[in-house]
């Protein structure tokens, strides 16, 4: 038991819901929120550079993210650069930030249009009932 890296010994950390992570998934989400790099667990089917989060064993990934050879763990954190990868089967995630509204667009020196009524300033008005 003692040589299983601490994610599984027990006393795991708390994941993002405040309790020990229970599925991969969720040790996955513990350990991205912790380390602050993408995280995936075995099983996932995504290409790039990963390392074991407990070890930090390296494997060059071309297709389904196996258990760490060296100690068992199941999660894997993305090492490579560039944009967050995208598992196979997670498309809804890739489309996800192209179906949110887009940012403002910042400008600076435009000048506005002069308004065709005066703007009338009251004070002391209270906007609650």
């Amino acid at each position: 038991m003692s040589s299983l890296p601490p994610q599984r010994r027990g006393g795991a950390p708390q994941g993002p819901s405040g309790r020990a992570p229970t599925s991969p998934k969720e040790a996955a989400a513990a350990a991205e929120e912790r380390l602050g790099l993408p995280c995936f667990y075995a099983g996932q089917r995504v290409k790039g550079l990963f390392g074991c989060v407990a070890d930090q064993f390296q494997i060059n990934n071309r297709g389904t993210l196996p258990q760490c050879p060296q100690c068992g763990e199941l999660v894997w954190a993305y090492m490579g650069g560039g944009e967050r990868p995208v598992p196979e089967g997670d498309e809804d995630q890739a489309r996800a930030p192209e179906q949110a509204a887009p940012a403002p667009t910042v400008q600076e020196g435009v000048k506005l249009e002069e308004p065709s009524a005066p703007v009338k300033v009251e004070e002391g008005v209270k906007l609650e009932p």
